[in-house]
Order: structure tokens, then C-alpha cells, then sequence
């Protein structure tokens, strides 16, 4: 059990895994206390991933907002290495490596080989269901999700995914984590994509949509930018990268088809294996995607072969798309409260505002449909609205249970 102190001084935390996240997770830990054994498969890589840190510090160090001795400190907290073992004393351990079933239950069945038998296992997966990762786990009661989001050490929200077997008392545990690593989580049930990335995967799916369809981009990302989005749809997809978007989504399509079902394609599909495939454009982490970058990865601006690619940039009205992107999201939202994804109003709010960056000042993704001007029936019209002239998707999960963006392919 963990103490109940003001920080997570005593406590020892084990990351495995020291990419971009699993760095930014050890980091975290660290500020708030915590002894932190960073894993990886070669202790250059759980060195690297220690570097993270030293970054941060420096530029807290230049700023002001940290001394020397606690700089130090703080550093002094973070062991990396690439000996499972040494994970042996972690109260909690983190598994933050690629986003594939195999890879990721094979770790944890390391982790949880060396790790004490009260010893909780978390996975940072944004849509790998966590009944399936524990699947080959002796102890898949000890077992949970906590999703982190990017960057970790900035972003306050955690997604936290209780499967099947999770127990009680280890969801119990990982809030109380969370809380002490000051984030702000919420309850989530497991499947595939939880609650933030299947509404999110709504939000990027349109825009990758209206792409294919011709209209210009630079409205597709103005009409984000004018209803409140923090990050516009296709940097945001420069900022994953295209091909893990794309991974993801593949993901999804072998979970379906295992499970007796038929995949069914969307024009958002095409336009990311065109980007992909056809222009070898994967995003800001290759210097290429929707946007053009400079030799030092600063934007430059949008990509003017788009036009080349998918049509002149017809102009469209600004209004629907502004309302395309939110309603999608809105609807999906509903959707996964129809299903119990997310149990309650307000966690849902919190995730899309926290951890997706739905629009602050609507108040969250199930606000935005009850103080909508003329209130839910005038949201409900306005659906239809968009239904009439751009497709089922958009209506309320009551009136269309399974959505897809015409045409399907298969």
C-alpha cells in the first residue's frame, strides 16, 4: 500500500520502457517524489530515456523555478537500466513500449516474474484493450490501465481502464497514484480505444475526411481553431505521426476481423494511406506530413501539394466544418456513455477537456450538447442538419447505433 504523504518520497516506481513516454513518466514520478527504476532493453536506451530529465531540469534550473541541490536531487532519484530485475522493489510499475498486444504481454509477463505479488502493473495503452493484455498475467487482478497523455509532465489528465480481473483495491491504489503524481484521473471501462481515443479518433477522422473530399484544408484547420481547438486536426496528426495513427487502425481492424466481424474502411482511411503510401509523407517526426518543416522541425506551413493530391481546395462553408468536427465528437461521446465506457457526465467533460482538448469553454464534450443555444432539441436539429447533407454519423447514438463516413470498403 502506498503512504499516504504529501509526495511519493519512499516509494520506488519502475518505467518500462524509455521513449518519448516512458521517459516523461519516469520524469513525473521523480518530481513527485518517487525513486524511479527506468527500464530498457539496453542501458544506452534507459540512459537515453534519463535525458529527459536532465532536459527538463536544466531548462527549470534556467528558469528559475528549481535550485541546483534539488535539481540533483531529483536526478539522483532516476536509475535506468536494462536488468528486469532491478524492478523487483516497485510498489507500481508502468509498461510504456510499443502499442502491440504481443510485445506489450510479453513485458508485463517479465515485470510481473520479478515484481512482489502485491505489486501493481499499469499499461500507458491508448486503445489495447486491458482484458487482453492480462490475459497471460498470473496475478490479472494487480493489473490496470493508466493512459498517460503527451507531454506527460504537462498534461494532467490519466485515463485510467479497469479490466475484467482488476480488483477493487488496485484501482484504488492507481487513483491514489495519480492524485500524488498530480493528475487528475477518471474511471474508465475497458474496450478497444476507451473513452478519449475513440472520441478523439472521431475528431481526426473528420478532418482527414473533409480532406478527401476536396476541401481546403486551411479551413479544415481554421474551423478548428475558431471553435476552440487547441491544436487544429491535421497538426495534431503531424504531431502523432500518420503511421502510428495508422497502426492504431490497423489494430482495430485485426480485433474485429478475429472476432468474426467484417472491417469496414471510411474515406479517412484512404487519405491517411495516400498521405502515407502515395507521397511518403508520415508526419512531423519524418519532416514531412500535412505541414512542411524545416531542417530544425519548425512548421512552415500547410503542404501545397495537398491540393495536387486530393483536389483545388474547394471553399466550403467554415460553419459546418466547425460544427463537423464538434458534432462527431459529441456524438461518440454519447455513444460511449450509451455503453458505460465512461460512467458519468462530468468524467467525460474532464477527459475531453483534459486529455483531448475539446474546447475549454463549452464546458466538455456533454455540456457542449446541453447548453448548446436552444438547448439539446436545437443540438439535435443541427445534427440532422449535418446528417442531411454529409451522412448518418453525425446523428445522436439512439437514432444511428453504428456509424461509418460513406463510401465503405472493404
Amino acid at each position: 500500500m502506498i503512504e499516504k504523504s504529501a509526495n511519493l518520497a519512499g516509494t520506488t516506481i519502475g518505467v518500462v520502457g524509455a521513449g518519448m513516454m516512458g521517459a516523461a513518466i519516469a520524469y513525473t514520478c521523480a518530481r513527485a517524489g518517487a525513486d524511479v527504476v527506468l527500464f530498457a532493453r539496453t542501458l544506452e536506451g534507459a540512459r537515453r530515456g534519463r535525458s529527459y530529465a536532465e532536459r527538463r531540469e536544466a531548462r527549470a534550473r534556467r528558469a528559475g523555478t528549481t535550485d541546483t541541490a534539488a535539481s540533483e536531487a531529483l536526478l539522483g532519484r532516476v536509475t535506468p537500466t536494462e536488468r528486469m530485475a532491478d524492478l523487483a522493489p516497485a510498489a507500481l510499475v508502468v509498461e510504456a513500449v510499443a502499442e502491440n498486444v504481443t510485445v506489450k504481454q510479453h513485458v508485463l509477463q517479465s515485470v510481473e516474474a520479478v515484481t512482489e505479488p502485491r505489486s501493481v502493473l499499469a499499461s500507458t495503452t491508448s486503445t489495447l484493450p486491458i482484458t487482453t493484455l492480462s490475459s497471460k498475467l498470473a496475478r490479472p487482478e494487480n493489473f490496470l490501465g493508466m493512459h498517460f497523455f503527451s507531454p506527460v509532465d504537462l498534461m494532467t489528465l490519466v485515463e485510467t481502464i479497469i479490466g475484467s480481473h482488476t480488483s477493487q483495491s488496485t484501482l484504488a491504489e492507481s487513483l491514489t497514484y495519480a492524485r500524488m503524481l498530480g493528475k487528475t484521473p477518471i474511471v474508465v471501462r475497458d474496450s478497444r480505444g476507451f473513452f478519449t481515443s475513440r472520441v478523439m479518433e472521431r475528431y481526426l477522422d473528420e478532418a482527414l475526411t473533409a480532406v478527401g473530399e476536396g476541401i481546403d484544408p486551411n479551413i479544415v484547420e481554421r474551423a478548428a481553431t475558431d471553435a476552440g481547438y487547441p491544436v487544429p486536426p491535421l497538426q495534431l496528426l503531424d504531431e502523432i505521426t500518420l503511421t502510428l495513427n495508422r497502426a492504431v487502425q490497423r489494430e482495430n481492424r485485426i480485433a474485429v476481423e478475429a472476432g468474426g466481424g467484417m472491417w469496414r474502411g471510411k474515406n479517412a482511411d484512404m487519405v491517411r494511406d495516400r498521405m502515407i503510401d502515395d507521397c511518403d509523407r508520415g508526419g512531423r517526426s519524418v519532416g514531412r506530413g500535412f505541414y512542411d518543416y524545416d531542417a530544425d522541425g519548425a512548421r512552415l506551413g500547410l503542404w501545397p501539394g495537398l491540393r495536387d493530391v486530393f483536389g483545388p481546395g474547394q471553399r466550403f462553408p467554415i460553419d459546418d466544418m466547425r460544427d463537423r468536427l464538434l458534432f462527431i465528437e459529441v456524438a461518440e461521446a454519447l455513444r460511449c456513455l450509451d455503453e458505460g465506457v465512461v460512467g458519468s457526465d462530468a468524467d467525460a467533460d474532464t477527459g475531453s477537456i483534459l486529455g483531448i482538448g475539446f474546447p475549454a469553454h463549452t464546458g466538455g464534450v456533454i455540456s457542449f450538447r446541453r447548453t448548446y443555444p436552444g438547448g439539446a432539441a436545437r443540438f439535435t436539429a443541427r445534427a440532422h442538419e449535418l446528417a442531411d447533407r454529409y451522412g448518418d454519423r453525425f446523428l445522436p447514438p439512439e437514432e444511428n447505433p453504428e456509424p461509418h463516413d460513406p463510401p465503405e470498403y472493404s
